[in-house]
């Protein structure tokens, strides 16, 4: 019978860390061994592994990969909020959408692409369409879609779900909780649920940043990627913001994390505003 706690050896860590960046970039160091300890034990204890090197076995051993996915699930930080970054939104209307306005009524073109990328439990994705529907008034005549993505198939699965606990919209105010959820009610627990046609604007997908390419046949406007380079080495930083700069369209832009900074990064993106990058 295994014991309640299993403890990781150092070696181990090392192995479990150093598969953890090959497969995501994430880059845990060499202070999160009680972090990955707490986080994977539930799952050595379903498989009934022994010990962590087992379980890394394990993980090389599957040729499903579906390991790989727990195993990432399990490590992923998923802190996130409606509307997170206010001032970044504000910044969305008061520049970003009147420039990117004016450049497809030029163009001719109707079409607008937004990414959130590592999306979490899709709180930004639905923050960013709810302040395209009041800029664009309903969006009539518009062609919008915001992809949000997520290394984390467990946290994409509530995003796509779309109902949230009332104090995860604590702070919203009330004339968007109204005009945006439904109310709710599951046994003694009450919850929102964000209404039939933002879902409809919205599409999850699974998907890892370390990815060589981004399968994406156009070119987006607006990309979210904020608060995940905090977790890449420098080279990992400098592979993804060149893969994001082919990605994103002239004149769009990009908004990292407040926190990030790319001072070290060899970039052709302009800063234009605090975490905001233009590509010209």
């Amino acid at each position: 019978m295994l014991s309640s706690i299993i403890d990781v050896s150092d070696r181990e860590y090392k192995l479990l860390a150093a598969l953890i960046y090959a497969k995501s970039g994430i880059n845990l160091g060499d202070k999160k061994k009680e972090l990955v300890k707490n986080r994977l034990m539930k799952r050595i204890k379903d498989l009934n592994c022994q010990t962590y090197q087992q379980y890394y076995r394990y993980i090389l051993n599957d040729v499903t990969g579906q390991e790989l996915i727990q195993l990432l699930n399990a490590v992923s930080t998923n802190t996130t909020s409606f509307f997170r970054g206010k001032h970044h939104f504000e910044f969305m209307v008061d520049r970003v959408l009147p420039e990117i306005m004016a450049i497809k009524r030029k163009k001719g073109s109707f079409k607008l692409r937004v990414w959130s990328a590592a999306c979490s439990s899709g709180e930004e994705v639905y923050s960013l369409i709810i302040v395209l529907n009041e800029y664009f008034k309903n969006l009539s005549g518009w062609d919008i879609k915001v992809l949000g993505t997520d290394i984390s198939t467990k946290q994409l699965a509530k995003a796509a779900n779309g109902k949230y606990e009332f104090e995860k919209l604590e702070g919203v105010s009330f004339q968007f909780i109204n005009k945006y959820f439904d109310i709710i009610v599951e046994g003694q627990e009450k919850f929102y649920k964000v209404k039939h046609f933002l879902k409809n604007m919205a599409v999850f997908r699974s998907f890892n940043l370390m990815e060589e390419t981004f399968p994406f046949r156009e070119s987006l406007d607006i990309i979210f990627c904020r608060n995940v380079m905090i977790y890449f080495d420098r080279d990992t930083q400098q592979v993804l913001i060149n893969k994001l700069y082919k990605c994103i369209a002239k004149g769009g832009y990009l908004f990292i994390g407040h926190t990030e900074s790319l001072i070290r990064i060899n970039t052709e993106f302009k800063s234009v505003a605090p975490a905001v990058m233009k590509k010209e």
